[in-house]
């Protein structure tokens, strides 16, 4: 074998080592999130696995850095929300106030915008009990590129959104803070009881379900 050969044949060598670890890594992690679930095998837990390894890929493959949002909704006077309510009360926020803060831009569309955008999972959730009609609220985990990971990092982890603007006058009460993958799971613990979820950009969403 020459010396070219020998080079070769170590980087092979140390690129197998490198998957090999890294898939331990994810077996590893694997086990944890089902754990977590009780080994359950139900459609919904299904999913919600497949979407907690998406994001951990996200993590290792493009040093994506996640952060746990949960928003809660001002209440209608004469009646109480539906899931349709809030998931509308949610893309305004999101996409007509927050997005173009992240970017510093209302021409969020563009490739180069997609690209840096954070790519969020939005599940509902509800309370157990409720006594002013807020029952139904949103758990989101945003995979945040590194090009906007100061915006999230400097923002206050209680109420971050402000509640007296057009497309945030919907929102009550605001949390955010760094977290791990297996935070999905939490997230969408209702998953079952509501299988419609928000993904941004919608078009990943379009894919992912199927």
């Amino acid at each position: 074998m020459n010396t070219e050969q020998l080079r070769q044949s170590l980087i092979r060598n140390r690129e197998h080592s490198t998957e090999l670890s890294k898939e331990s890594l994810i077996d590893t992690e694997r086990h944890k999130w089902n754990s977590y679930l009780d080994f359950s095998n139900t459609h919904s837990d299904r999913i919600r696995l497949s979407l907690t390894e998406y994001v951990y890929n996200l993590v290792q493959d493009q040093n994506r850095v996640l952060f746990h949002l949960t928003t809660t909704y001002k209440p209608y006077q004469d009646r109480i929300y539906t899931q349709n309510d809030i998931d509308v009360f949610f893309k305004n926020f999101y996409v007509k106030y927050l997005l173009p803060q992240v970017l510093g831009t209302k021409n969020i569309h563009t490739v180069h915008m997609k690209s840096i955008q954070p790519i969020t999972f939005t599940f509902t959730d509800e309370h157990l009990q409720s006594f002013h009609g807020d029952r139904l609220h949103h758990h989101s985990i945003l995979c945040v590129h590194q090009d906007t990971l100061d915006f999230f990092r400097k923002l206050p982890e209680e109420n971050p959104i402000p509640t007296n603007l057009e497309h945030t006058k919907k929102i009550c009460t605001s949390h955010i803070r760094e977290c791990e993958p297996m935070r999905l799971l939490y997230s969408s613990k209702m998953l079952n009881r509501y299988p419609d979820y928000l993904t941004f950009p919608d078009k990943f969403h379009r894919e992912h379900r199927h």
